[in-house]
Order: structure tokens, then sequence, then C-alpha cells
């Protein structure tokens, strides 16, 4: 805990100076006019829902999510007169709708959020945990060696609805029932269902029933239950309304007590699980869990992002702290390195290697365990942030013409050390060498790939700037969907391995979080409110935002331009890349880059490869690359606020609404 206070920068003298000039500059242009013709055309479900445009221009507010009914209930609160707060929770639980594959109430997620009325920043951390009886004997018990990505072994305590009524408690206008009701609509009366959730549906069609979900099956098959939903069709979740009118009327209490609660615990005991009722009455009593979000400025701007135990906030500060030493060692800017070139993408993937080397030797739950007193993990987050840190790792390793190679889990992270480099990297330091206080950590950890995510952003008039990541881990979760309840439970446990605490900092324990790459982030300029962002993607969460923040923040994109543009993503280094590379490459020579190569030449592809990389090129933008919704804010060349654009990624039904 302490480790984390030290990491709060917040300046209270910049917010205040951004909510003035923000606040004022948007009450100053709402003469009604403009709010009247665009709430007049989204009124018309053809526009809002139309894809072949994505962004959003207004002055007053702005929602930006992936999918378009989500965002139109979010924007119908803001012009219903709700604040961020308000339009983020409504948008929180219709997308559980709307995108029932990657996130609900049976999940969890994180906020990051600006708060304009006591110009506080907050971080809501309301991430799933292991249930009081998932012990390492207990796992063992069962059988497992590992946790397996789907069943209820796979399923941490959802924590989700916790996690939005307290949002709506602590900073709403509206209750929480009219927070809901675009929700409740959407699951009673059905929408029109897009590409992107036809996919899924598809997708998960066949593991349905292989995993028990006969109620899922049903849901989302044609009327006569012969095949899966498909783009155009209606989607009609009316159990899953029913739970969510228990939330409205009940608020957290209507889902971990009562019928909801019941029907929980009975799909777990139905498959010799843990979860308990006395786990459920915990998730309300203790989530979220209420803290400040981390903190660096790099190039000019000041970042706040996603606390511990999600790891994406770690991985993006020491990236960043990596490329501006790179900048300023080498007497140079992004710009004049050029954007994409193959030097700018060396030094992005190596500086996101870095942080993700970091992320998977040291980063996990670091609070204190209800069972034992003491902390989960002893994480060096002051360490890892510390520009000095950053500093000496990339003097250490960075290679102008080649690539960082290591083979085991124990070569990624700061201070490690293998036989096999012959010292290439012996003056890399420990992040705990930057901490005030000590403690030791363990290496070992897991690849989670938690794709089944959605990331959104919301704006007011107000000032207030509230950013959200929400998951169920894997699209579709554990397939498992407790009886007449519409929502899947998650798969979250999957980020966890059956080992000790000395074998991994992501050993078992009850009540444990588990770590993520999810990093809502915002973004000041000269004490202003600049950009809102988040995506979805697992690994690929870190290397999106990263790209889309220095898009907008060196290169002067817009924030449409800045999502659309080509990304690459390359992580640590697994002996797995193996099995992705060919004509002689191995782990042991090349590293595995994943590249956008819609807008890249040939030549830049050739510069790379010579630098060791062995590219997986993608001709067009694809999923794989993560779902960036954001907004940006816009000035006039004397800094005075004009506009707030809202935009929404093509890789996912992305629709950004402003007004």
């Amino acid at each position: 805990m302490k480790n984390r206070k030290k990491l709060l920068a917040v300046s209270v003298l910049l917010v205040f100076v951004f909510t003035m000039i923000f606040a004022v500059a948007c009450k100053k242009v709402d003469d009604g006019k403009n709010n009247g013709n665009v709430a007049d055309r989204y009124d018309d479900e053809s526009v809002y829902t139309d894809l072949s445009v994505r962004e959003s221009t207004g002055t007053h507010g702005a929602v930006a999510s992936a999918n378009a009914y989500a965002s139109k209930a979010g924007y119908d609160i803001l012009k219903a007169g709700g604040n961020a707060f308000d339009a983020a929770v409504a948008v929180a639980f219709a997308i559980g709708v709307t995108e029932p594959y990657a996130s609900g109430i049976g999940g969890g997620g994180v906020m990051t959020a600006y708060d304009a009325k006591t110009q506080q920043y907050h971080y809501y951390n309301f991430r799933e945990f292991l249930s009081a009886a998932s012990t390492l004997e207990a796992f063992q018990k069962a059988g497992l060696s590992s946790i397996p990505t789907t069943g209820i072994y796979s399923v941490g305590v959802p924590t989700e609805v916790a996690g939005l009524c307290a949002i709506v408690e602590d900073f709403g206008t509206k209750t929480l029932a009219e927070v809901i009701a675009p929700a409740i609509k959407l699951a009673a009366e059905g929408f029109t269902i897009k590409e992107g959730l036809a996919n899924e549906i598809s997708n998960g069609y066949d593991n349905f029933q292989m995993y028990g979900s006969d109620e899922a099956f049903n849901i989302y098959s044609d009327e006569d239950g012969i095949e899966a939903l498909k783009t155009g069709d209606t989607l009609i979740q009316s159990n899953y309304a029913e739970v969510l009118k228990s939330i409205a009327e009940n608020g957290a209490a209507g889902f971990y007590t009562g019928w909801v609660a019941d029907a929980i615990v009975a799909a777990s005991d139905a498959n010799n699980g843990f979860i308990t009722h006395d786990d459920l009455i915990y998730a309300m009593n203790n989530y979220p869990k209420k803290e400040q979000p981390l903190h660096t400025n790099v190039f000019g701007y000041d970042i706040y992002t996603s606390n511990t135990p999600s790891s994406g906030g770690v991985i993006l500060i020491e990236a960043l702290n990596a490329i501006e030493y790179y900048c300023r060692k080498n007497n140079t800017t992004l710009q004049q390195i050029g954007y994409n070139s193959a030097e700018y993408l060396h030094v992005i993937n190596t500086a996101m290697q870095l942080g993700f080397a970091d992320k998977r030797k040291y980063v996990a739950d670091n609070d204190v365990s209800p069972v034992t007193g003491t902390q989960f993990v002893n994480v060096p987050l002051e360490g890892l942030a510390s520009k000095e840190y950053a500093q000496q790792r990339w003097d250490a390793i960075y290679k102008e013409n080649d690539v960082f190679i290591a083979t085991s889990g124990y070569d990624w992270g700061g201070a490690s050390r293998s036989d096999n480099y012959s010292g290439r990297y012996a003056d890399d330091l420990s992040p705990f060498t930057f901490q005030t206080t000590g403690g030791a950590t363990s290496a070992e950890a897991v690849d989670v790939d938690d794709s089944g995510t959605t990331s959104f952003s919301v704006a007011d008039s107000e000032g207030n700037i509230v950013s959200f990541t929400q998951t169920l881990n894997h699209f579709w979760g554990s397939y498992i969907m407790p009886e007449n309840c519409g929502f899947m439970l998650n798969d979250q446990c999957t980020s966890f391995t059956i080992k000790t605490p000395a074998q991994s900092v992501h050993y078992v324990a009850p009540y444990k979080q588990p770590v993520s790459h999810i990093m809502p982030t915002i973004i000041l300029k000269d004490g202003k409110p600049f950009a809102t962002l988040g995506s979805p993607g697992s690994m690929r969460i870190p290397a999106a935002v990263l790209q889309v923040a220095l898009n907008m923040m060196e290169f002067g994109m817009d924030i449409q331009s800045a999502i659309n543009a080509d990304r690459t993503y390359n992580y640590a280094v697994s002996t797995a890349d193996s099995n992705s590379m060919s004509g002689g490459a191995t782990y042991l020579t090349h590293k595995l880059m994943y590249l956008e190569t819609s807008q890249l030449d040939a030549a830049t592809v050739d510069a790379l490869k010579a630098k060791n990389y062995y590219i997986v090129e993608y001709k067009k933008t694809n999923l794989y690359f993560g779902g960036v919704q954001g907004i940006k804010f816009n000035y006039d060349n004397n800094g005075n606020f004009t506009s707030i654009t809202g935009g929404a990624d093509p890789r996912r039904d992305g629709k950004a609404l402003a007004y």
C-alpha cells in the first residue's frame, strides 16, 4: 500500500485550471440549438447505428464505446441531465447486454476517472477474485495441474455489479434504476445484431451446449432452434432483463443475495466449484477497491492510468519512460525519427518488450490478504515507474540493429540473469533498487489472453472524465450461465497458476485478484484534458493504448485517425514463438512481431527483418490488435476549448456519439 501511495502525484492546481476552462467553455456554447439538432439526428436508430461513420464531435459531452446501442444508452443519460459517471454506468450495463460475449455482470472491471466537483482522480478496482475456498490444495484435490479456460474452476467471484452500484452512489446524479433502464429495455425488447456480435455468436455456438449452457444455446438460436442468430436478427434476453430489474430495484443486494445469488451458487455446486453465498456477500461488502491511478509525466503530458492488479498502467509508464529517454539521449524527437519508420517501430517495440518483461516477473495483486494479513505480492511499483529504472534498462538492453532476445521467464524482468547471454545484460538492475522499501518476489508468470473485454470513455460538460474497461476474460467467459439468469460467468481464474508463492507471483490464494492488462487512461496537456482512451485485447492492450496515445501526442493526429492507424504488437519472449516461425527463424535468433501493414511499405518491413524480427503481417486492420474507444479534447491556437470528439475502433463495432 505504501508503494502505491508514493505514486500519487495529483496536481490540484492543474486539474482546477483545466476543469474551469473546460466547464466554462462548454456552458458558454450551450445555446440549446446544437442540442436540438443532434438529438433529432440520434433519435433515428439508422443514424446512431451507422458504422460507416465512427466518430462524433460536439461541445457538451461524448460517449465512445464498442457498441452503438451502448453508446446511445450513455448519450441519452447525458442528454437527460446525468453526468459522465451516470452515463458510464449506463454504458457498462448496456454493453453487457449488447456485447454479452465480452463483458457483463458475470465479470468485473476497473475505472479511471476525474471528478470535476472535487478535482480528484480516482481508480476503482472491481476485478473478480478467487473464492475463499480457492486454495492450492483445493485445486490440486480437484485434479488440476493448471486452471482450465472454461468451466467452473475458471470462474472468479463476479464483482462488476458491486463496482457499478458504488460508482452511481459515490458520483452519480441519477438513480440506479434510471441508469440501468436502457440496458433493461435492450435486453427485454431486443436489438438488431451487428456483424461483430454475429461472428462471436457463431464462434461460441457449438460450445454452449458442450459446456452445459443450454440456456445460452436457446438464447442465441433462431426461433426454430436450428442455427445461430446472424447479422440483422433481433437478440432478446428476457432472463438477463429480469436480473437487471432485480439490481435496479434492490441495488447490489439484488445480485449478491436472493434468487440471482442462489442461481450463481447452484451453478457452482452443480460443477463441484468453490463459490459460496459468503463469497458473494464479501464481494458486495468489499468492492470496489477505491484507490488512485498511477501517474507519470512524459513528453510534457500527464498520464493517469490503471493501478494494480492490472499491469497495463505499469507497462505503459515504463514504455513511455523508455521512449522518452531514447529521444533525449539521442537528441531527437519521434517526429524526426519518422512515424512508423523501422527505427520508430524498433524503439517502441523494445520499450514494450521491457514493460511486458517486468510485468511478467513482478506485477500481481499487491493488496493485503484478509486471511494472512500480509501482501499477496510485494510489487516494486515505485521502481517500475522510475525514469531512472527505465533509463538503466534501456542502456543495458537496447541494440540499434538487433532485437532483445531472451529464452526463459528468468531472463525477462529487470535484474534477470542467464548464462546464455555471457553477461550481455549484466548491467540491468532490479526495480527494487529504485524502491525506498525492499522486498522479494518470484519470477514465473503466465500469458493470459483476456480477449473477452471491452473499453469505453465518457466526458460531460462539467469536466468529468470517465474511462472504463470491463471483462469476462476470454470471449463468453467460462461458458457457464446460471439458470434463468441469461448472463455468462467469467473465466478470470485462468490468470493464476496452481503453484506456490515461491514458484510464481500468480499463485492461487483465497480473495486474491488476477493480474490483467486492462488500462483505462486519461491524458492531460498543460493542465488541460487532452484525451481519454482504453482498449480490450489482452497483451495487446498496452501496445494499442501506447500507439494511439503517441499518434495524438507526438504526431498530432485526430482521435479517429489515431485509432484507425496500423499497429504493432510485441510482448516479451516466449518459447512458443518458435511455433509461429519458419525458414530457420526461432525464438533463439529472432523476435516475433505482429504488424498491421495496410499503410506500411515493403522497405520498412524488410528493415525490421534485418534487425532480426520475424514479422507476421496483417494486411488489413484486425481485431487481434484491440479495439480502442476514446475521446479527444480540441483547442484553438490560443489554447481555448473548442470541441470534444469521440473516436471508435473499426476493429470492433465501435461507435462514438457527441453533442
